[in-house]
This record gives C-alpha cells, sequence and structure tokens, in this order.
C-alpha cells in the first residue's frame, strides 16, 4: 500500500487552517511550516489559484537519497517518508534536494521537520489534522490509487517530477498539472507560503 494526498486546489480559498493547524499539532517553533499554501497567479486569462501543500511521499524521494546522515526512511507498509530527528545534523540538505522544498528548517533546533502523514495521530486512529482543519475538506489521504479515482477530476502529479509524488490534485482552471514540476520557481507564485521559499 502506498499512502497519497489529494488536494483540491478548485475550493481551496487560501484561508491557511491546514497551515497553522499542522504548526499547531507538531507543536513548531514560529515559521517552521510543514504545510504551505502557495499562491498562484496568471495573467491570460486574469486569476489566481492556492495549492496547499507538504509532503508528497514520493515514490523516489530525493530527501532520502540525498540526505548524509540518513535521517529518512520510506516506510515499506505505507510509504510514508519519515525523518529520524535524533540523527538530523540540520545541514539543509534534505530542502535543497526536495522539488517541492517540503522539510523546514528550524533555526531555533537546527534541525529540519517536514510532514509525517500525522503518524502519530494515524497511529490513534486519527485522521491528519490538516484533513480535518481544511473548512472545505479540500486535504485527503489515503491509499494513492483510492485518492486519485476517488475525487472527480483528479489528476496525478507523479510524472511531473522524477521523484515521482503521491500526489493526486483536482485542479483549479487557473492552473495546470505542469505547475508541479516547479512550483516554487515559476514566475507566477507569488506568495510560497513561508519565507525563504
Amino acid at each position: 500500500m502506498t499512502l497519497g494526498f489529494h488536494v483540491a486546489t478548485d475550493h481551496c480559498y487560501g484561508c491557511k487552517t491546514c497551515t497553522v493547524a499542522c504548526a499547531n499539532e507538531h507543536l513548531l517553533n514560529p515559521g517552521v511550516l510543514l504545510r504551505r499554501v502557495r499562491q498562484i497567479d496568471v495573467s491570460e486569462p486574469v486569476g489566481h489559484a492556492f495549492v496547499s501543500m507538504g509532503c508528497n511521499h514520493c515514490d523516489e524521494p530525493a530527501c532520502v537519497a540525498n540526505c548524509p546522515v540518513g535521517a529518512y526512511t520510506k516506510q515499506e507498509d505505507t510509504g510514508l517518508v519519515i525523518q529520524d530527528h535524533s540523527l538530523c545534523i540540520g545541514c539543509k540538505t534534505c530542502i535543497e534536494a526536495c522539488p517541492f522544498h517540503a522539510p523546514a528548517y528550524d533555526e531555533v533546533a537546527s534541525t529540519t521537520f517536514k510532514c509525517d502523514g500525522c503518524i502519530d495521530r494515524r497511529a490513534a486512529g486519527l485522521p491528519p489534522v490538516c484533513t480535518v482543519a481544511c473548512p472545505s475538506a479540500n486535504i485527503s489521504l489515503d491509499e494513492f490509487e483510492t485518492v486519485l479515482s476517488g475525487h472527480a477530476g483528479a489528476v496525478s502529479v507523479k510524472d511531473v517530477s522524477e521523484t515521482h509524488p503521491n500526489l493526486a490534485v483536482t485542479l483549479d482552471p487557473d492552473i495546470t498539472v505542469e505547475a508541479f514540476a516547479d512550483i516554487d520557481g515559476m514566475a507566477e507564485t507569488v506568495d510560497r507560503g513561508g519565507e525563504g521559499y
């Protein structure tokens, strides 16, 4: 089984409740964001879209391949990419390697953090906090093929990145799936959801 997120960008209005709920759940220091909402503005036709993203728990995660101390592992049973904070040396290699810049550096703790699919909540039988906090129910985590087939119009982002992210998106009419190939590098991404991105 491989878990993956579905995000409905067509109904997201950029409230960032998912971002705040995630930071509160994980007791993160200010500015350390594991789920960020990007704003993409387009000029032809004029429009904008919001995209909530955390770790995409890729099939070939760059963080796992590039971490010099082996702080990241990909769970065999769920496909989630998990970080061992006791091994992290805060070198930020994972942030640079990840095409989505999912890991976040904590200046106070001198280490990085990233989405783990709310592993502790799931162990207690609860869904990830971002999925329950979103007021429009735009985020879900489930077996990847289920999230892809269970949402009308959802498209896979797997083939737009060499890391093959487990992310399905119901697209806002103002963006295409190709936006996910370099979402932080696009000129149209006017808000990357946090400082330093």
